[in-house]
């Protein structure tokens, strides 16, 4: 069936699946330079030359049979454990790399003592396959066991894909059982269809591992432009975003919902006594405290200098009051691990009882957070209606 689709005999098919690397790795050789904040990209690249290599041994034969077929297979190997290495690297895992180390040395002593004593294709065959197949299903723990949110899309796509190449690889060991092929360049089914996988299978992972690349890049991207840098709460972009979206919904389905404009007392005289970096560090600390003791719903950003927002979905007036104080004074009674004391005033307004639009509603909460400055600071003010 393969042999009478692909029609082509299996040196060619080889130089082809040599030809797809070669172009495999030109493609990451250009992402290695467009992207290099993220390990692994580099180590993928050298996994994926170490496999060109076994292509190339293979087609050149420049040995004998049985040492082009060791030499090549261990490549192969090297080549599957070095990209096993960058998925791990890509996604945060720890490695330790002399597992990698004795696993191909027991490949070399493996192949090596069918080489000598019982020089069977088919033994040494299915040794390759049932190696490669532990790799494999290495770089899938790795995929299914990675801390990163970023890729998640990608990840699966690239462990459904090594989970494909794992079946193929078994049915592969089946086949061979059943019927083996005298040599590697014998023209049967079986080494047709093990060239046309191999050509499918190593394209689809390396365009998995570049989906992956550009994915964590547009995360991060995006991150960096709705982040604020210092305390790592959304930025005043990313918040009127939020609230804009608030705010339809409101229009929508009537559902209400609260904000309240903090701003640290007296941040100058921070500022002059501890510095600008005992400044940051009272920042950094309100931030802390506002991510712990929000609520799940709730949205925090840093609106501007030393003013903060939040956004208090699905809350009324009497609750927005109820999380205000209750940050207030615990704010009150927590200073920063330096010891710098400070206290917070706070402006709060609803929708529809301070405002039926975006601005005005903001209008109410900066005029409330104003009072509260202008009545002795470290107070809670509501708008008025």
């Amino acid at each position: 069936m393969f042999t009478s689709l692909v029609n082509l005999d299996i040196q060619t098919m080889i130089f082809m699946t040599s030809l797809d690397a070669m172009l495999q790795v030109s493609m990451l050789v250009f992402l290695c330079f467009l992207v290099n904040q993220y390990r692994g990209i580099k180590t993928y690249t050298i996994g994926k030359i170490f496999t060109i290599s076994s292509y190339f041994i293979t087609f050149s034969k420049v040995f004998p049979v049985s040492a082009t077929l060791i030499t090549a297979g261990l490549f192969l190997l090297m080549g599957s454990c070095i990209t096993c290495i960058a998925i791990a690297q890509f996604t945060g895992q720890k490695i330790k790399f002399h597992y990698f180390l004795l696993f191909n040395l027991l490949f070399i002593g493996i192949q090596s003592y069918f080489v000598i004593f019982q020089d069977i294709f088919l033994f040494k065959t299915i040794t390759q396959s049932v190696f490669q197949i532990a790799i494999f299903a290495l770089s899938i723990y790795y995929l299914r066991s990675h801390s990163h949110t970023s890729f998640v899309g990608s990840a699966r796509f690239m462990v459904s894909i090594m989970a494909g190449l794992i079946l193929s690889l078994i049915a592969r060991i089946i086949i061979l059982i059943q019927n083996p092929p005298e040599n590697l360049y014998a023209h049967t089914e079986i080494n047709s269809a093990s060239l046309l996988i191999i050509f499918i299978f190593t394209f689809l992972m390396t365009a998995g591992f570049i989906m992956m690349v550009c994915q964590r890049l547009y995360y991060d991207l995006h991150q960096a432009a709705n982040t604020d840098v210092l305390t790592h709460l959304l930025n005043r972009r990313a918040m009127m975003q939020k609230l804009e979206k608030e705010i339809n919904h409101f229009y929508r389905s009537d559902r209400p919902f609260a904000i309240i404009l903090i701003d640290v007392d007296f941040f100058k005289r921070v500022n002059d006594v501890y510095g600008h970096d005992g400044g940051d560090t009272v920042l950094m600390h309100l931030a802390q405290i506002l991510q712990t003791k929000m609520r799940h719903i709730d949205s925090a950003s840093r609106w501007g200098g030393e003013e903060f927002l939040i956004l208090l979905p699905d809350t009324t007036l009497y609750k927005a009051q109820e999380i205000a104080e209750r940050l207030r004074s615990y704010i009150e009674a927590n200073p920063t691990q330096s010891n710098i004391q400070i206290t917070i005033s706070l402006g709060i307004a609803v929708i529809r009882q301070h405002g039926n639009s975006l601005e005005s509603l903001i209008t109410a909460a900066d005029h409330a957070l104003y009072e509260a400055k202008r009545t002795g600071r470290n107070r809670v003010v509501v708008a008025q209606a």
